[in-house]
C-alpha cells in the first residue's frame, strides 16, 4: 500500500492539479485515506471540490489498482453539477451527472433549479447526455447525482452491484447543510442520505459545506449515520470582503424602493461598461428582477451590447438568472462567470445562481433583501473574491425584511441586521463557533458600522 503523500502526488498529476494543497484540504484527504468519515466545513472559495475530485486517483494508488476508482457526489442543484462536470470534462476527466429533467418544477424556496415528479415516478430521473449502460458499466470516475436520483430503485440496484461495491471509494455529500435545511418539507430524500452510508459501509464518507454551526454539525453526523467521524473546520471569515449593510425604503414604497437600489447600479454600469466590477445582485422576487432588468435596458439602450456583436441577449453586459430562464441562457451565463474577466458584468439572480459556482471575477455581492439565515448569507457573499481580490458585500434591509412573521427568518439573521455597534464580521464568525476574525487590516476596510468598538476584529 502506497503512503499518503505518494498517493496525493499521483492524484494531483492525473487531475493536472499543479497548486499546493491547503492545510485543511490535506487534513481532510488524509483522514479519508485512513478510513475515517469526515465533515469538512471550509469557506467558500477554499477549494472543497478539489478534495473529492482527487479521490479516484488517490485511492487508485493506495490500492495499487490499474484503473481509477469512482466517487459518488450527492449534490443539491443542477447549476453546481453542470458547472463542475463542465470543468472536469474540459480537463479530460470522465464525469457525468444524473438529474431530474421531467415532472413538476418546484418554484418554492426562491427559485432553486430543482425538478421533481409529484408521484415520484422513477422515469422522471434521467441521465444527462450519457447512457445508462455507461453508468452501469462504471465508465465515469466522478458521478454527480441529486439525492432523489441516487436513492431511486434503478440507481440503487446499480450501486448494489459487485462493480460499484468494489469501485466506489468515497460517497460525498456536497453542500451538506442542505440536509437540515431542505430535509423535511421540500426535499425529504435529503433526510435519507444515511442510507448511502450504510450501502457503502466499507468506503470513505465525506460531507462538505461552507457554512454549518456546531449544533448543525452534530445533527448532520447523526442523520448521515457517520461513525467515529472527524470534523475539519476553518474560520469562515473572508478578510478580503468588506461587509456593508444599508437600510432601504419600506415595502409600501415599492417603486421607489426598487429605484433606490437599481438606479445607482444602472448609472455606474452606463459609465464604466466593461470596467464595471463583476456584480451579482440577489433579488427579492421575480417581479423585482423583471423591474430591474427593464430599468437597465431603458437606461443603457445601445450601450448594453458588446460593440462588435449582434444585439442578442448573449451580447448584453447584464443578465438575469433564475429557474424559469432558458437552459441555453443559464449555461451561457455560467460559462461567462467562469472566466477571469467575463463580458457579463452584472447578473440579476435568484438563489438559483447558487452554491458551488466557480466565478473568479466576481468582486461584489448585493442582497436586495436579507437571506433568511446567516448560513445562506455567508454562502452567498462568499461568491465574491474567490481569488483573494478585494471585494464588497452589501446587504439591504427594512423592517418588514426582519420582522418576526417573515417565514423562515432566523433570529440570528434579524439580530445581524440590527447590529449598530461592534463589528459585523465578528458577529458573523461568532455564530459559526469562532471568537476571532481572520481580518487584520485597517478598520475602515473591515465593515460599515459607523462606530468601531475595541472588540472589532
Amino acid at each position: 500500500m502506497a503512503d499518503f503523500f505518494t498517493c496525493i502526488e499521483f492524484a494531483k498529476t492525473h487531475l493536472n492539479f499543479k497548486h499546493e494543497l491547503k492545510e485543511k484540504q490535506v487534513q481532510t484527504l488524509q483522514n479519508l485515506y485512513e478510513g475515517r468519515d469526515v465533515i469538512s466545513v471550509l469557506p467558500t472559495g477554499y477549494g472543497k471540490s478539489i478534495i473529492f475530485q482527487l479521490l479516484p486517483w488517490l485511492f487508485q494508488r493506495k490500492y495499487d489498482s490499474s484503473t481509477p476508482c469512482i466517487v459518488l457526489v450527492i449534490c443539491p442543484l443542477n447549476s453546481i453539477m453542470e458547472d463542475q462536470v463542465m470543468g472536469l470534462r474540459e480537463r479530460g476527466i470522465s464525469a457525468c451527472y444524473i438529474s431530474g429533467s421531467v415532472g413538476k418544477t418546484f418554484m418554492t424556496k426562491a427559485g432553486f433549479d430543482y425538478d421533481s415528479s409529484e408521484d415520484e415516478d422513477e422515469s422522471a430521473w434521467t441521465i444527462k447526455d450519457v447512457s445508462f449502460k455507461d453508468i452501469s458499466d462504471g465508465k465515469y470516475n466522478i458521478i454527480y447525482a441529486h439525492p432523489e436520483s441516487a436513492l431511486c430503485k434503478k440507481m440503487y440496484s446499480v450501486f448494489r452491484s459487485a462493480l460499484y461495491q468494489t469501485k466506489i471509494c468515497c460517497v460525498v455529500i456536497d453542500e451538506v447543510h442542505m440536509v437540515s435545511e431542505w430535509g423535511e418539507e421540500f426535499r425529504p430524500k435529503f433526510k435519507k442520505l444515511g442510507d448511502l452510508t450504510c450501502l457503502f459501509d466499507n468506503c470513505a464518507h465525506l460531507a462538505v459545506t461552507a457554512t454549518s454551526s456546531p449544533s448543525s454539525i452534530l445533527d448532520l453526523s447523526k442523520t448521515l449515520q457517520y461513525k467515529n467521524h472527524v470534523i475539519v473546520t476553518v474560520n469562515p471569515d473572508r478578510p478580503n470582503i468588506y461587509i456593508d449593510k444599508k437600510p432601504r425604503l419600506p415595502n409600501s414604497n415599492k417603486t421607489d424602493k426598487y429605484d433606490e437600489l437599481i438606479d445607482p447600479l444602472a448609472q455606474e454600469l452606463k459609465i464604466k461598461l466593461r470596467d464595471f466590477p463583476v456584480t451579482v445582485l440577489y433579488v427579492e422576487s421575480l417581479d423585482a428582477l423583471g423591474y430591474y432588468y427593464q430599468y437597465l435596458n431603458y437606461t443603457l439602450k445601445e450601450l448594453q451590447y458588446h460593440p462588435t456583436s449582434d444585439k442578442t441577449p448573449e451580447a448584453r453586459i447584464f443578465a438575469q438568472y433564475h429557474t424559469d430562464y432558458t437552459q441555453n441562457m443559464k449555461k451561457h451565463i455560467l460559462q461567462e462567470l467562469r472566466k477571469d474577466n467575463p463580458h457579463v458584468r452584472l447578473v440579476l439572480a435568484t438563489v438559483a445562481l447558487g452554491m458551488g459556482l466557480n466565478a473568479p471575477g466576481i468582486t461584489r455581492i448585493i442582497h436586495a433583501r436579507p437571506p433568511t439565515t446567516l448560513e445562506k448569507y455567508l454562502q452567498e457573499i462568499g461568491r465574491a473574491g474567490r481569488t483573494g481580490q478585494k471585494s464588497t458585500a452589501i446587504l439591504h434591509y427594512n423592517k418588514s425584511d426582519i420582522a418576526k412573521n417573515r417565514k423562515g427568518l432566523s433570529p440570528e439573521m434579524a439580530k445581524f441586521c440590527n447590529v449598530n455597534d461592534g463589528c459585523l464580521r465578528l458577529e458573523l464568525v461568532k455564530y459559526f463557533g469562532f471568537q476571532t476574525t481572520v481580518f487584520d487590516g485597517p478598520l475602515e476596510e473591515c465593515c460599515s458600522l459607523p462606530s468601531v468598538t475595541s472588540e472589532c476584529c
